[in-house]
């Protein structure tokens, strides 16, 4: 495994059960303690509900259930992290995640692995971008692009066959 420098682009890090995740921090909003969420009826089993942020609902996604992780149903000791992704159309999609902790602002050195899986099963490899390591332990680099096109994707799909 050779290691790559990021070329100075941050990330931010957290937690989710026993993993440590990153997404760069040029897409975080903001970072706060969970307070409450509206649940939606009928709604994916991953989309948690939405939360009033500044003004603006916003869909809160539970990375757990998307992954196939197990879930927790007391969300009162977890943070959110308001996350905003530009999109072609000019208008950003803006989602906010629950972590478990969150952690620090750093830069990472990304690992080239032998193989492009990491060992990461296929049903979650989609939304990783790379691996990276941070002293002795390893971090998911999620790719927010991949993880918006899905949900939209999903969301759609959803309202399709409800039409039906």
């Amino acid at each position: 495994m050779k290691e790559n420098s990021t070329n100075g682009e941050q990330f931010f890090s957290f937690s989710l059960g026993t993993g440590m995740f990153a997404v760069p921090v040029v897409y975080v909003k903001e970072v706060f303690d969970f307070t409450s969420l509206t649940p939606v009826p009928n709604s994916l089993g991953y989309l948690r509900g939405v939360m009033n942020i500044r003004g603006a609902v916003v869909s809160i996604v539970d990375l757990r259930k998307l992954f196939g992780f197990k879930t927790k149903d007391d969300l009162s000791t977890t943070s959110v992290i308001d996350l905003e992704i530009p999109k072609k159309d000019g208008k950003p999609f803006e989602f906010s995640i629950i972590a478990d902790t969150v952690d620090v602002v750093s830069s990472l050195s990304m690992i080239q692995a032998d193989s492009a899986s990491y060992g990461i099963p296929e049903e979650q490899r989609y939304f990783v971008k790379s691996i990276a390591r941070q002293g002795d332990n390893f971090i998911l680099v999620l790719d927010l692009e991949k993880i918006v096109s899905f949900i939209i994707a999903d969301v759609d799909k959803n309202k399709q066959q409800g039409k039906k």
